[in-house]
């Protein structure tokens, strides 16, 4: 049994730890709040422009937008957002246990990360990094812009056939799922609904008064310059808007994981003081105990 001068090391040592970890525990709080916010309100944007798009789909040949229609090419490319700190739980070991239970095709798989733990994934496993992005803390619309064209410009270019982005995507302050979401080519499950699908496939015949999805797909709205024009723009618009998200969805997670990470650290170590005072104290009385006994076996034997 330790003695009391190594117990009350202990005990102080880790009286210190739980006051940092309650200290970040606070600061992960406060920048979690506007994380979340950031997150939850670029949610109804996304929406919105899915329904933008399924305006206007059905009124332009799909084949003559790559982006939608795809290429022969057999790589793969992975945007992996990841977090540049640790103490944040599993939420990045979720992210690579993701993608290495993912099928990603026959060919080569090129990732481009944000976030210096997606960074060393790529690195120590011999993956292919084409290009890496520092997580900082404001998530700025340029960061999604510049992702975006890389990604674009290789799928374009036929160096990749697909693009996906991994990203931890945030449901609840406790809980937050690592995602896989298709950004190329463009799928439209994801964007439009079935019956619009079945119209786009010539499954269905829609009357110029009827609805699809809920839209009219009559002669009432005004497309400019063009329905080919502006479907072109928000096409490049809408991958854009996915990899904004999916950055503000990996911050919002972040901060989240990290208070709840840092809440249960706080948590263990006032506990273990608990129990390690517990113990200073049972080994303080034994020895008090002991010393009463020698005293009074000296004075009996001085009898």
């Amino acid at each position: 049994m330790a003695n009391t001068r190594e117990l009350r090391r202990r005990i102080k040592s880790i009286k210190n730890t739980s006051q940092i970890t309650k200290a970040m525990q606070m600061v992960a709080a406060a920048r979690m709040r506007k994380a979340q916010n950031q997150a939850l309100g670029g949610r109804p944007y996304s929406d919105n422009l899915n329904q933008a798009l399924e305006r206007l789909l059905p009124r332009v040949e799909l084949d003559a937008y790559p982006l939608l229609s795809g290429n022969d090419s057999k790589n793969v490319g992975v945007v992996l957002l990841s977090t540049d700190k640790g103490l944040v739980g599993a939420l990045n070991t979720n992210l690579i246990r993701t993608i290495s239970v993912s099928h990603l095709g026959g060919g080569s798989v090129v990732y481009y990360t944000v976030g210096r733990k997606g960074r060393a994934f790529v690195v120590r496993s011999g993956k292919e990094l084409k290009a890496d992005f520092e997580n900082v803390d404001a998530v700025s619309f340029r960061q999604a812009v510049q992702l975006s064209k890389l990604v674009t410009e290789a799928f374009l270019n036929g160096e990749i056939g697909e693009a996906y982005i991994v990203y931890p995507h945030f449901v609840s302050t406790l809980r937050q799922e690592a995602k896989r979401v298709k950004l190329l080519p463009i799928d439209l499950e994801s964007v439009i609904p079935n019956e619009t699908q079945a119209h786009l496939r010539g499954e269905a015949k829609v009357s110029s008064g009827s609805h699809l999805g809920g839209v009219t797909s009559g002669s009432e709205f005004l497309f400019e310059p063009n329905p080919d024009a502006l479907l072109d723009f928000i096409l490049t618009h809408h991958i854009q808007i996915q990899i904004y998200q999916a950055l503000l969805e990996t911050k919002a997670s972040e901060h989240s994981a990290r208070m709840i990470a840092m809440q249960n650290a706080t948590d263990n170590a006032l506990e273990l003081v608990d129990d390690l005072t517990l113990t200073y104290n049972q080994t303080r009385q034994a020895a008090i105990t002991t010393e009463i006994l020698e005293i009074a076996t000296a004075q009996v034997a001085m009898e």
